[in-house]
């Protein structure tokens, strides 16, 4: 799958994080994102965080922020622990610094039939990604998983 299947195909979560000024007010809206019925009902899903104006890379633009997967549902996978655990200033510096300058983020996702690896759709993504920029997206980790970029 490339992104520009995954784009036509996708749909929206409702709402966008807006709020950057301080963790609760982020906290909240991510919430919000994570506890709507789309979220909720969800499995096996491939999504995107993406802001409102494209970011420049080494080689283009773009506004995906971090690609992903979710096999137990987009609810599950940040919710909770997760994001306690994981949440940081430096994230929140991050998304502060996305929300001034690139707008407010959203939620893209795609659920993927029973048929198809969700770990092999997310790697097809990241290396079209990694084809149309030079790198992968800012919030994924460079040089993912044993994918050497080519």
């Amino acid at each position: 799958m490339t992104l520009s299947q995954f784009f036509q195909s996708c749909s929206i979560l409702p709402g966008s994080i807006t709020s950057h000024d301080s963790n609760e007010d982020f906290l909240g809206e991510f919430q919000q994102l994570l506890r709507s019925p789309e979220a909720r009902d969800t499995s096996n899903v491939l999504y995107a965080f993406v802001c409102e104006k494209e970011i420049p890379r080494v080689m283009g633009e773009s506004n995906i922020i971090y690609i992903g997967r979710a096999a137990k549902g987009l609810e599950n996978r940040y919710w909770g622990s997760w994001l306690r655990r994981n949440w940081s200033p430096a994230n929140l510096e991050f998304i502060n610094y996305v929300i001034e300058h690139y707008g407010p983020v959203r939620l893209a996702y795609l659920v993927i039939g029973a048929t198809q690896s969700l770990k092999e759709v997310e790697l097809d993504l990241l290396k079209d990604y990694y084809e149309l920029h030079m790198e992968l997206p800012p919030k994924n980790a460079q040089g993912y998983g044993s994918w050497s970029g080519r």
